[in-house]
């Protein structure tokens, strides 16, 4: 391979079909980002996962840089200045010498379902390839009667599998059908979220390739996070409303859709503080922290967003990263980050301590809620050797979506204090309603319980 020259960026990627429309669609956005004049070397070559089609991916045998190995070494031997991957397939810890200088902007990110000529609906699909446990949960949840089967190969393959017989419909991420002029198959779109980054793609370079780096960075997507203005909660679309309804009252209920039947209800908004503000707080507290507490989707979206305003994530390297709750470590996922501790359930920060102690201890940096209790957790940190950093990156405020619905719905689901607060400041006489009063965490199950409600109606979901 020929030598870097300041006009010429080689470029390694994998060599499926999928890939080279990725490539291309990457090489578009870098002719726009990059000086005049810049050439473009690729070499497509083949990784573990391209080669080896037959392991399912749910194997625990299978390592998590198995679509990205043979690219990222080529580019840490100098070989290569930056690599292209799916988003989705980077391995959890970068190899050392390695950075992600950019994950681009999505295209949809819904898984999609293909039928075979002659399958009228997706109804009538018994046998669905799909590629992972996800999925297969997908298929199951849109028809109870289908049999999820492990399918591998590029979307050619696995589309000729299908047309050939093998199976009544296959699951294939919409934008790869799109990158490929192949959306007219889409025959419907699976329920439920998606694999975190689906969608994106992802430009890897050595990690002290400063200058490339901040050229590539305003590419990034996450620095448009809010972008968009703010605005009040939709009133939620009508529907059918049964006992086993629940309310759902904070901002996030695809994480919880396994709990049943849920109503979006935001009784909360959140809003970042402004940026400036941010972008201080990180540049005054986190090089003296050795790791960085969320302890909810928003806090990480806020903090990913001006930390790639202020540096890049580079600066995240050497330090642990800590999630309370599913939801949260799923955010920091969707962000391109993997928390080094996480706590499973809704028993909040308190059950995070042992957890985060058992990797790293001294400061930690945590950025907030302005309604968060920050004084008792950093008591409860502070009795396993963490000093917590609290600093407050976003505002809740209540909110009203408008008169609740007609129907006999059951439950309310609260995802924090001020979910409680404002629900009965809006709806006072619902103290008093027969319902199931569901909390996640203790600190939300305290707030219910100062509402006196009956005793025996509320529930910490645990």
């Amino acid at each position: 391979m020929t030598a870097p020259s300041p006009l010429r960026l080689r470029v390694a990627a994998r060599a499926s079909p999928l890939s080279r429309a990725q490539t291309d669609e990457a090489l578009h956005l870098l002719r726009g980002a990059l000086p005049a004049g810049t050439a473009f070397e690729v070499f497509h070559l083949d990784t573990p996962g391209d080669r080896d089609k037959h392991t399912p991916l749910s194997d625990p045998s299978v390592p998590d840089d198995f679509f990205t190995r043979d690219l990222d070494t080529l580019v840490q031997n100098g070989d290569c200045d930056l690599a292209v991957h799916s988003a989705k397939d980077l391995p959890k810890r970068m190899p050392r010498g390695l950075a992600v200088a950019a994950i681009l902007p999505c295209l949809d990110p819904r898984d999609a379902l293909v039928l075979r000529a002659g399958v009228a609906t997706p109804a009538d699909a018994r046998s669905v390839g799909t590629s992972s446990p996800r999925r297969d949960a997908a298929v199951r949840a849109m028809s109870p009667h289908a049999q999820p089967r492990p399918l591998r190969g590029t979307i050619d393959e696995r589309i000729a599998a299908l047309d050939g017989g093998g199976f009544d419909a296959i699951v294939v991420a919409a934008c790869a059908l799109e990158r490929l002029g192949l959306a007219a198959r889409i025959a419907a779109y699976l329920p439920g979220e998606t694999t975190p980054l689906q969608g994106h793609l992802a430009l890897v370079t050595r990690a002290d390739d400063g200058s490339l780096i901040e050229e590539l960075r305003p590419l990034d997507f996450r620095l448009r996070l809010f972008d968009a203005p703010p605005v009040d909660p939709p009133t939620p679309a009508p529907g059918p409303v049964t006992s086993e309804t629940a309310l759902f009252l904070g901002t996030h209920p695809g994480h919880f859709v396994h709990l049943g039947p849920l109503l979006p209800w935001p009784m909360i908004r959140l809003d970042p503080r402004p940026l400036e503000e941010r972008t201080a707080l990180i540049g005054r507290h986190l090089d003296g922290c050795a790791s960085v507490a969320f302890a909810s989707a928003f806090a990480a979206q806020a903090f990913v967003h001006a930390l790639l305003h202020a540096r890049d994530t580079r600066a995240l390297s050497g330090r642990s990263l800590f999630a309370v709750g599913p939801a949260t470590a799923d955010a920091l996922e969707r962000l391109g980050l993997h928390a080094d501790a996480v706590v499973p359930d809704f028993s909040g920060i308190a059950s995070l301590a042992p957890r985060a102690a058992a990797v790293v201890r001294g400061r930690c940096f945590y950025p907030c809620s302005s309604a968060s209790p920050s004084d008792d957790r950093v008591r409860t940190l502070a009795a396993h050797g963490i000093d917590l950093v609290p600093a407050i990156f976003y505002e809740t405020t209540e909110a009203c979506p408008g008169p609740l619905p007609d129907g006999p719905f059951g439950r309310v689901f609260f995802t924090s204090p001020s979910t409680v607060r404002s629900y009965f400041r809006h709806y006072p006489a619902e103290r008093t309603a027969a319902r199931r009063w569901l909390a996640i965490g203790p600190s939300t199950l305290a707030a219910l319980q100062a509402e006196r409600l009956d005793p025996g109606a509320v529930e910490m979901l645990g």
